[in-house]
């Protein structure tokens, strides 16, 4: 596993950070999600578009690309297992919340 973060100016990286998690793309027009707009209107759009304008992705999206987990908040995450934090997974939220500004990305 050799995963980086795809985001501009991220350098995060599976092997320097085991705590990461990586999460992958969705296919185009599977799932939509609420965006506020540049005018303040919350609208629908799909999510893979949706990660790509809010993470400033400015080249095409591969099957390879991953953005780390620095870049969503720890409540859009929920535990496999209730016991251990070690299988963390994104939910499937219907609003987007995705950090736009880089803390920490090492």
């Amino acid at each position: 596993m050799n995963h980086y973060c795809c985001v501009p100016r991220c350098l995060s990286w599976i092997k320097r950070n085991l705590q990461l998690t990586f999460q992958i793309f969705h296919e185009q027009g599977k799932h939509q999600v609420s965006l506020i707009n540049k005018f303040g209107r919350k609208e629908r759009i799909d999510r893979r578009k949706a990660w790509i304008l809010k993470l400033r992705i400015r080249k095409p999206v591969s099957k390879f690309m991953r953005v780390c987990s620095l870049h969503f908040a720890e409540e859009d995450y929920f535990y496999r297992y209730k016991d251990s934090k070690k299988r963390k997974i994104l939910k499937n939220l219907q609003y987007l919340q995705i950090h736009e500004v880089m803390k920490a990305c090492i």
